[in-house]
């Protein structure tokens, strides 16, 4: 007998489920032509990969710091 698979869980921090949202909005106001969403969804791409570069420069620092000294 075989036991039934875990469940399958996806790990993503907060950035990375906000720009998968926003680029869905993104998608979405584009198929339906949606001015106001696009906009919205631009502006809300451009604050969630501006916040991944701002964490990922600050991870990579720290681990650097910590490597090396």
């Amino acid at each position: 007998m075989t036991s039934a698979p875990e469940p399958f869980k996806i790990n993503l921090n907060q950035n990375l489920w906000g720009l998968i949202v926003a680029f869905s909005a993104l998608g979405t106001a584009e198929y339906f032509k949606l001015g106001t969403l696009f906009w919205f969804a631009v502006v809300v791409s451009v604050i969630m990969v501006l916040s991944i570069a701002a964490t990922t420069l600050a991870y990579t620092i720290k681990y650097w710091r910590n490597r090396h000294g």
